[in-house]
């Protein structure tokens, strides 16, 4: 499998491996009726920051030539992934599955009087994709090559 079939098979798998956790969290909370806790998102960016360090240290795992850029690049892509498929979900919930919930929005958000479906699923997108690419960002600190090993292979080669 060439390169980038790889990133793009690794950025879907963990992508949709996220996604779950996020929805499987999100329905917890509305079990419990804790939604309205605004502080209790933050465990969001924990099953985040999970999702991509796997799928990071998978595609490493996986791909001899890894890089910096790529390892950044298939936790973006995880990110985005998970952030679509959560705010698709999200349309469907406030929908067509629980319209309700969208009044309840509107009365526990700081800016809720402006809210409909479509804004509340765009703010998740882009809060997932923004945290997504800082938690990423974070992540490749640890998980690159040091600089060192990249001097070495480089003499090595010529």
């Amino acid at each position: 499998m060439n390169k980038l079939g790889l990133l793009e098979k690794t950025g879907l798998k963990w992508g949709i491996i996220t996604f779950l956790g996020l929805g499987a969290y999100f329905l917890i909370m509305k079990a419990f009726g804790l939604t309205y806790i605004i502080e209790l998102r933050v465990l969001n960016a924990a099953i985040m920051f999970t999702g991509l360090w796997f799928s990071i240290k998978d595609y490493k795992r996986n791909n001899s030539g890894f890089d910096y850029f790529s390892g950044l690049g298939v936790g973006l892509l995880t990110a985005f992934i998970a952030s679509t498929i959560f705010a698709v979900f999200g349309i469907l919930y406030l929908e067509v599955i629980n319209p309700s919930f969208m009044t309840e929005l509107k009365q526990s958000e700081p800016l809720g009087f402006y809210l409909n479906p479509y804004l509340a699923t765009f703010q998740i997108f882009i809060e997932g994709t923004a945290s997504g690419f800082s938690i990423s960002y974070a992540i490749m600190q640890f998980l690159k090559k040091p600089m060192l090993a990249e001097v070495k292979e480089i003499n090595k080669r010529g």
